[in-house]
């Protein structure tokens, strides 16, 4: 799916914590150079590993974010896109694993200590 368009072969260096896995829920953590941080959490691995990359190639590529939406990009998406752009360091970590009870608990804990990106408003969108 990489091709003259996307922009996006080896765009970040994946990174697990001692013990996290992708096979279990969790907690995941975009590390952006010169931006800060995004904690989200995941049941699936898509989330982490293909969600934000279709969000950003979709930037890139001058495409809506969502038919109804065009232009909601969240600040994450936008960053990341950015950094990419500008050749920052992008960084995805898999923080941890807990039970899906646990997940939006642990989530808000994490986001509290260093999610930097989380909540922001809105940025425009490049296109």
């Amino acid at each position: 799916m990489d091709g003259p368009t996307s922009g996006l072969k080896d765009w970040y260096v994946l990174e697990f914590a001692d013990g996290a896995n992708l096979s279990r829920p969790g907690i995941y953590e975009w590390v952006i150079e010169g931006a800060g941080s995004y904690v989200g959490k995941f049941t699936h691995a898509s989330r982490p590993l293909k969600e934000y990359e279709r969000n950003v190639r979709k930037i890139i590529q001058g495409r809506p974010y969502r038919t109804k939406k065009p232009k909601a990009f969240r600040p994450v998406h936008v960053e990341l896109e950015r950094a990419h752009r500008e050749g920052r360091k992008i960084t995805l970590r898999i923080v941890e694993n807990c039970l899906a009870t646990d997940l939006t608990s642990r989530e808000r804990t994490l986001i509290k200590e260093r999610g930097t990106l989380n909540g922001r408003h809105r940025l425009t969108s490049p296109f």
